[in-house]
């Protein structure tokens, strides 16, 4: 345990707090690259690992990260950390606990999307209290007990900030995890093809980014862990990688992009791939060694991004190749570029530095991806480790935490349009007032409630021409076309199933005399109420139509003759009962013929009642001939 003035307890207490901002640095960065359907999810991941981090780290990692040394593999003591009679623990621990909630929420953006949010979590506890921890141990266990150096920190392994240490661990936990979860749906073709899926606030992103670079101050100079004047370089080199990996990330996508334009992501990513890539030398290499180890992270991230592709792995946020490739790059860079004074102070070679550092990536790699693919392989065959293909298209804000947003539901309701080609299940969306989308939410529901009013009016016309096509228009039943339809698939229905089927064919005797004497108003009106009368008359089953003139057809499906002239004989004389407004005395009568069909089609059957009317009428008319 090493002695502390007081400026010392206030830098790393102060860099605890400035690197505690990468949470929402990373939460702002991951929702920014993600779909809108997953944010609210996205930030609750992001806040939940950290506070499970620090429960995991309190509990046992700290002891298993900086507890006395059982054979330089693991702390033996410490476990729920106890400050009272140390408070230099506790500026410690407040520091080392941070880092831990980095290394823990490092997977999230792998695994974007489609992980649960119970299995990310017993994941993200994991790494925060075992697997992040022990290979902690192994590199900085002598960090706060002298004499306490892990067997790789006694081989003379460097990772100031931790490179490896932090976030290549956390990108193999990734890694295990993307390769168990799978991509996202549409992510790959069945061609093999990989598809470009959209983040939906790159603005957002880029703010997560500002607020990762500033931390990451805090991040490698407060590993210190005293105020000492080497901040001012620690800082300047990071600052220098950053800028050139981000600069890199620029004109590289500028060059080999599908467009040949500077692509947004690889800008960010490049800036993120530097920081990573100095933090583990950022104390030992001068500024030309940060620049290029800040251009070599971008090139690493950029065609690290396109490996992934290519092996179809889908990691959302390029956190593997962010965390992961830049993490191994920059601790092996960190031997390539370590300054002279320092190897003379380590009593070290170049060419034994390097062998080391990379003997130290390779152990980070070995445990971590094997331990993670080993438990998530056992915890995805119990507990599948991914959402139902039905939550991740509805999103995991809804289907894991039952929330949404407006943009969501403004985006929801556009698709249901689309897919029932109406808007009649579109509903009205809650109005965020004094925002962008609120607005944009205010005009399509005044948008979708005129198209609905012009829709109904168009249904109203339809429907209008529809019964102008199918109906008479002054009597308002069938015409002759429709009519004789419903009549030839009667005839069809009868044929085929043996059914019964008889029709009346009748007409108004001596109907010129009415428009000829009282007018044509008055035939009208005669034609109208003759077909109330009948309408009212026949049953539900029945057809009635209006073949021609003053010619009606009724159409009797199920009946056989005998009944059929029955229910002539009725209308016939309901109709001579009717008294007539026009002529109180006058008297309409009709003259039908009845027949039953034979197995004819409607021609031959609609020729026999005709010629049976007319018979009626040759027998003096006011008669039903069947």
């Amino acid at each position: 345990m090493w002695m502390k003035d007081i400026a010392d307890y206030l830098w790393v207490v102060i860099s605890a707090m400035i690197v505690f901002l990468m949470q929402p640095g990373f939460m702002a960065l991951e929702t920014g690259l993600t779909r809108a359907k997953n944010s609210i999810n996205v930030a609750i991941k992001n806040m939940s690992d950290f506070i499970l981090s620090v429960a995991a780290f309190w509990f046992v990692g700290f002891g298993l990260m900086f507890g006395e040394s059982f054979h330089g593999i693991v702390g033996s003591s410490d476990y729920f950390v106890n400050f009272e009679q140390d408070d230099w623990k506790a500026a410690f621990f407040l520091f080392q606990v941070v880092f831990a909630g980095t290394a823990a929420t490092i997977d999230s953006g792998a695994v974007a999307e489609r992980a649960k949010f119970s299995t990310y979590l017993l994941m993200s506890f994991i790494t925060s209290a075992f697997i992040y921890p022990i290979f902690g141990h192994w590199a900085w266990g002598g960090y706060f007990y002298a004499d306490n150096a892990g067997w790789l920190q006694q081989l003379g392994f460097l990772d100031f900030a931790g490179s490896t240490v932090v976030h290549s661990i956390g990108a193999w936990v990734g890694l295990s995890g993307v390769i168990i979860i799978g991509p996202r749906l549409g992510r790959f073709g069945k061609d093999g093809k990989a598809n470009k899926i959209r983040g939906h606030n790159l603005v957002f992103a880029y703010f997560g980014v500002f607020i990762l670079f500033f931390a990451w101050f805090g991040f490698n100079a407060g590993s210190t862990l005293a105020a000492t004047t080497k901040i001012a370089d620690i800082i300047a080199n990071t600052l220098i990688s950053a800028s050139f990996g981000g600069l890199t990330g620029l004109f590289v996508s500028w060059k080999f992009s599908k467009n040949q334009l500077p692509e947004p992501e690889s800008i960010i990513n490049g800036i993120l791939g530097g920081l990573v890539g100095i933090t583990a030398g950022c104390y030992y290499v001068s500024e030309v060694g940060a620049l290029v180890i800040g251009i070599v992270s971008g090139l690493v991230v950029y065609f690290g991004t396109l490996l992934l592709e290519k092996l179809k792995l889908d990691d959302v946020v390029g956190a593997i190749p962010v965390h992961g490739f830049a993490g191994v790059w920059g601790t092996i860079a960190t031997g390539i570029f370590i300054q002279e004074s320092y190897l003379l102070e380590f009593g070290m070679t170049r060419s034994n530095q390097i062998m080391i550092q990379i003997l130290g990536v390779t152990a980070a790699f070995v445990w971590s991806f094997g331990v993670s693919f080993i438990l998530m392989t056992i915890i995805n065959k119990f507990f599948p480790m991914r959402v139902s293909s039905s939550y991740e298209e509805i999103g995991l804000n809804i289907a894991e935490h039952g929330a949404s947003t407006s943009i969501f539901e403004l985006s929801n309701s556009v698709r249901n349009i689309i897919e029932h080609k109406n808007f009649k299940n579109a509903e009205k969306i809650e109005v965020e007032f004094g925002t962008e989308i609120g607005e944009l939410t205010d005009y399509f529901n005044s948008m979708v409630n005129d198209l609905k009013e012009k829709e109904e009016m168009a249904e109203e016309a339809l429907q209008s021409l529809h019964h102008m096509a199918v109906t008479d228009g002054l009597t308002q039943i069938l015409n002759r076309k429709n009519v004789t339809d419903a009549l030839e698939k009667e005839i069809n229905i009868a044929i085929n199933y043996e059914k019964k089927l008889s029709i009346l064919l009748f007409d108004i005797d001596f109907f010129k005399k009415v428009n000829d004497q009282f007018g044509h108003l008055a035939g009208d009106q005669v034609l109208v109420d003759i077909v109330k009368n009948v309408s009212n008359t026949i049953r539900k089953t029945d057809y009635f139509g209006r073949y021609g003139g003053e010619e009606f057809l009724v159409i009797m499906p199920k009946t056989d003759l005998e009944t059929a002239y029955i229910f002539a004989n009725m209308i016939r004389e309901k109709i001579e009962k009717m008294i007539w407004d026009f002529s109180k005395g006058y008297t309409i009568t009709v003259s039908g013929g009845v027949v039953e069909n034979a197995g004819e089609d409607l021609n031959k059957m609609i020729s026999r009642a005709d010629s049976l009317l007319y018979c009626a009428k040759e027998k003096g008319r006011n008669k039903i001939v069947k």
